[in-house]
């Protein structure tokens, strides 16, 4: 080879060097640049979040009456920002509040948003919550709406954004009230006829809590229904349907709740008590019973989940006996039974004197001879034991017979009568149950069916509370008098009490608290 090709070569090879190192420059600068760019894009839509975040609590302090105005800059060198007051609504209903299949439009109203869009996706503040919608992707809460589900209670102050306009890059946004707080539930004010808001059209009665009967569906139509249906599903238990694309419902039970007074219903017939609390939460529960056939027998029985229940009342009165009688007897006993091992558990009363007991009053009223009993007395000393003769402890009193109903309930004198027949007593048996009650933490404690010298016994209010708080938070309580269809007692003219903590869980709802609150949205 020449000295000019061997020059030539080297010259060449240089070349080639110093271009593949330009490439690979420029390929390196290409990279570094894309990653930098998409760095850059993240960290601008994490500043969009954290300032729509802050948006959300300015406007919240705007629409729910603790400021009159707020200015939140966004000062983002990418991305737009819209006003949008026709996107997304909410519609509240109650359905079947008559018992007769009619549903109430409560509320029904345009929620508005206020939405940043960039490449990455959007971030929306909309029902006072905010939202992201990256692309091709489901829509997530950043921060939860003004929507607040605890203990049987919904607050939702539903927020209305208006106004419009557009912009670009760094803008400030205005936050003034056009309306703050106006009452929609409970609401007696609004006096509408066959439309939205108070009063109930069917029944012209004013909205009102407690919430009785039906259910109440909350309905939301948003592009971030995924959102919304998340945030519905992990705050309540309610039953949360997805109904369209864009719209998903949240039906929340009501409850009949802590019935107060009541007039004793026909046998057969029952009080339904609802949204019961744990532990022993029963505050007041007694009957006045107006006697209307020698010798009667009254109690209440329930029937849940295979649990039974029952509190019974004999007395061996006369009906034709003195208004207030000296010498006649009452006696009270209380039945449970846990659905399995055919043991059941009783308790029973001596044969007590209403005359000079506490918990226990004859009445008097215009010559109707009344029994007064209260089911939730401390004066009132229960036994652990077989009801009647077959037990140790033998109050003298009409025993449980396997005699068959004739009318609309359970048993002959007592419902379960044929039970007690065929299980047998538990004994020992052990309260451990309500880990609130304190007596019945760790080993709880324990009772036997032990002779008249030595027996265990309890308050009427505590075995009252014991078992029908184990009956579960919705218990129908089925009256029932005997023996057979004879109609020892005057339901029609007899009074009972029943009140207690209420406390139904997560898919309920007894208090409704809604507000319209509305925002405009200026853009600078």
């Amino acid at each position: 080879m020449s000295s000019l090709s061997r020059a030539q070569s080297e010259t060449i090879g240089f070349v080639l060097i110093f271009a593949l190192v330009l490439a690979g420059a420029g390929l390196t600068v290409a990279i570094g640049g894309a990653g930098i760019a998409d760095t850059q894009d993240s960290n601008e839509y994490q500043r969009a979040e954290n300032s729509m975040t802050l948006f959300d609590s300015r406007a919240a302090m705007v629409a729910l009456g603790d400021a009159n105005a707020q200015r939140v800059s966004l000062g983002h060198d990418d991305g737009d920002i819209s006003v949008r007051e026709e996107t997304g609504w909410m519609r509240i209903t109650h359905a079947n509040y008559s018992g007769t299949g009619d549903t109430e439009v409560i509320f029904n109203e345009t929620l508005g948003s206020v939405v940043y869009e960039s490449d990455r996706g959007t971030i929306a503040y909309q029902g006072g919550g905010v939202w992201k919608l990256e692309q091709a992707g489901q829509a997530q809460m950043i921060s939860p709406p003004e929507f607040h589900y605890r203990g049987a209670t919904l607050t939702l102050p539903a927020i209305q954004v208006t106004g419009d306009g557009a912009a670009s890059g760094s803008v400030d946004l205005t936050v003034t009230p056009r309306q703050q707080a106006r009452l929609v539930y409970p609401n007696a004010t609004d006096a509408t006829e066959n439309g939205t808001g108070a009063p109930y059209d069917e029944t012209d009665s004013d909205y009102i809590n407690p919430v009785r009967s039906g259910t109440v569906n909350v309905t939301v139509h948003s592009e971030y229904a995924d959102g919304w249906e998340s945030y519905f599903r992990k705050r309540t238990t309610g039953n949360t349907t997805r109904v369209g694309e864009n719209t998903v419902t949240l039906t929340l039970a009501t409850t009949e709740g802590a019935p107060g007074e009541f007039r004793i219903p026909p046998a057969g017939d029952s009080v339904n008590a609802g949204a019961i609390h744990g532990g022993h939460p029963i505050t007041d529960f007694d009957v006045t019973l107006d006697i209307n056939k020698t010798k009667p027998h009254f109690s209440f029985y329930a029937e849940e989940d295979g649990k039974d229940f029952e509190i019974h009342v004999y007395s061996d009165v006369n009906k034709n006996d003195d208004c207030v009688p000296s010498d006649k007897e009452a006696h009270v006993s209380v039945y449970y039974y846990n659905g399995s091992g055919g043991q059941y558990e009783s308790w029973e009363s001596d044969a007590l004197n209403p005359a000079d007991t506490d918990g226990m009053e004859w009445v008097c009223a215009d010559g109707d001879l009344k029994l007064h009993v209260d089911f939730v007395s401390d004066d009132i000393t229960m036994t652990y034991d077989q009801i009647g003769k077959d037990g140790n402890f033998d109050p003298k009193i009409d025993d449980p017979d396997n005699g068959d109903s004739t009318g609309t309930t359970l048993g002959n004198k007592w419902a379960f009568n044929k039970d007690m027949d065929t299980y047998s007593l538990r004994t020992p048996t052990v309260w451990d149950q309500h880990d609130s009650i304190t007596y019945e933490m760790g080993d709880g404690k324990t009772y036997y069916q032990n002779d008249t010298d030595n027996p265990d016994t309890e308050t009427l209010n505590e075995v009252t509370n014991h078992y029908l708080g184990l009956m579960g938070t919705e218990v129908d309580l089925v009256a029932k008098d005997g023996p057979g269809e004879s109609g020892p007692v005057l339901e029609g003219n007899s009074q009972g009490r029943l009140l207690y903590e209420e406390g139904a869980g997560s898919k309920y709802v007894t208090y409704l608290h809604v507000t319209k609150n509305e925002i405009e949205i200026r853009l600078d």
